[in-house]
């Protein structure tokens, strides 16, 4: 089991797609990046991968993205995409991706 955790980096200087497609690429153990169109689901992200990432996205964002949307046929750019896209809660106000 991978128990890398990437330190969030300033949003200001890393775009968001380098922080996720890092993130997941040090929990998936890959040594080369995987194409940003594939769908996230062929790369062999388990539940627990996908839980990890949940987490960490929303702890970088501040937007909660369901575990779910890491199993399936969305791409790096789809999620990138609709975390760019999801206005950030305020207090006492929670939004998903």
């Amino acid at each position: 089991m991978t128990t890398a955790r990437t330190e969030p980096a300033d949003p200001a200087t890393e775009p968001l797609s380098t922080w996720l497609s890092s993130l997941i690429a040090d929990l998936l153990g890959l040594d080369e990046p995987f194409p940003a169109g594939l769908p996230l689901g062929e790369l062999g992200i388990d539940s627990l991968t996908a839980a990890q990432l949940s987490v960490e996205a929303e702890e970088h964002t501040g937007v909660h993205v369901p575990l779910t949307r890491f199993l399936g046929d969305e791409t790096l750019d789809d999620i990138v995409r609709a975390l760019a896209d999801a206005p950030v809660p305020g207090p006492g106000r929670g939004a998903t991706a």
